[in-house]
């Protein structure tokens, strides 16, 4: 692949005036993806994996957080995002429309142990995995990414069909050096509940996008998302979720703790489609600042094109209070180590919500 310099990722549907330089992410890929190479874990019965995408996928349009490259268009004079926003002309999507970059992962039945997907290489690497959760279905699927590769682009595609359940979680934990591309598509189809937790704690330079279609009948989605930005690091997100279907609901919640030179940005948008009638999204998030130096930016967004619905957001951002500092500090505890311990309690808050033992080791060996 040529070298793309400057290139549009985490666009936000809602634009803001530029100068505020909020609305998108722009980064310089350099490298030659190889396919990546997973090691799957506790694929039982109920459980298949098939090269490249799922039957189902001509007839799906997912929505992306990193990758809608299409021009806003204007409704009532104001710049918005149509939530079908793959374009295959993309220079990434471009990448993925060759199957050797892609997997499906089919699953049918109640799934007692999570599905674990672990990526460790050190090269540059793509992949693109759809998760077709059947009917009814009720499973965790766990990506865990490790190892030094200098770039990395992530896609996860998950089809959730009518009353399904299925966790999806992300644990990042690269090296230092790494810049990644990951992003994560949902649609759910009547009665079904998608959970989310990820949890971001590596890397230099990483851009995490998400987009929810909630197009069935009371289907739900809640996200638990955990980080930790130190030294230099950059953390772009861009999680969004488009309410179609009536009765839908969401909540997104938002839990880190920036320290030294980093940065971080957070646009989050619950986007009420007309004919959602019902629908309800909430979104909060806390930030624990820890360093003058750190540079926090927080978008929290509900676009609304429907009048029966209901819609909350917000945003906590500060230092540990006074009272807090009291209490640990009678206790024993110093100021620096109270500073760990919170900072820490959001990464192992998140942490819980993932059923397996191993990993939640991975994460507090690399937090420690």
């Amino acid at each position: 692949m040529e070298k793309l310099e400057n290139m549009t990722v985490n666009e936000i549907p809602s634009l803001t005036w530029n100068w505020m330089k909020l609305n998108r992410d722009k980064i310089t890929l350099n490298a030659a993806f190889s396919a990546a190479q997973a090691e799957i874990l506790n694929a039982e019965k109920g459980i298949t994996v098939e090269e490249g995408s799922p039957s189902e996928a001509a007839a799906l349009n997912f929505a992306s957080g990193v990758f809608n490259a299409k021009n806003p268009k204007l409704v009532d004079g104001h710049p918005h995002f149509d939530f079908v926003t793959e374009d295959k002309n993309h220079p990434v999507e471009a990448i993925f429309a060759d199957s050797k970059f892609s997997k499906t992962v089919r699953i049918a039945g109640k799934q007692e142990k999570p599905l674990i997907i672990n990526f460790s290489k050190d090269e540059s690497q793509a992949n693109l995995t759809y998760i077709v959760a059947e009917e009814n279905s009720e499973s965790t699927v766990v990506f865990v990414y490790e190892g030094k590769a200098s770039e990395s682009i992530f896609q996860a595609k998950i089809l959730a069909k009518e009353n399904a359940k299925i966790h999806i979680a992300k644990v990042q934990l690269l090296g230092s050096e790494s810049l990644q591309l990951d992003d994560t598509a949902v649609i759910a189809k009547d009665g079904a509940e998608v959970h989310f937790t990820q949890i971001e704690l590596g890397g230099r330079h990483v851009d995490s996008g998400l987009g929810v279609i909630l197009e069935g009948y009371k289907s739900k989605f809640t996200s638990e998302v955990a980080y930790i930005c130190k030294k230099d690091q950059l953390l772009d997100m861009n999680h969004i979720v488009y309410h179609t279907g009536k009765k839908s609901e969401c909540v997104m919640n938002v839990n880190g703790t920036l320290l030294e030179n980093a940065v971080k940005t957070y646009r989050g948008t619950i986007d009420f489609k007309n004919g959602c009638a019902g629908a309800k999204g909430n979104e909060m998030e806390e930030v624990l600042l820890l360093s003058p130096k750190a540079v926090n930016k927080s978008i929290p967004v509900i676009l609304c094109d429907e009048e029966d619905v209901e819609g909350e957001h917000g945003s906590t951002i500060g230092r540990l209070s006074k009272e807090m500092l009291f209490y640990m500090e009678s206790r024993g505890i110093s100021e620096a180590e109270a500073e760990k311990i919170m900072s820490r309690a959001k990464i192992q808050a998140a942490a819980s919500l993932i059923p397996d033992e191993d990993i939640k080791e991975r994460i507090y060996n690399f937090i420690n």
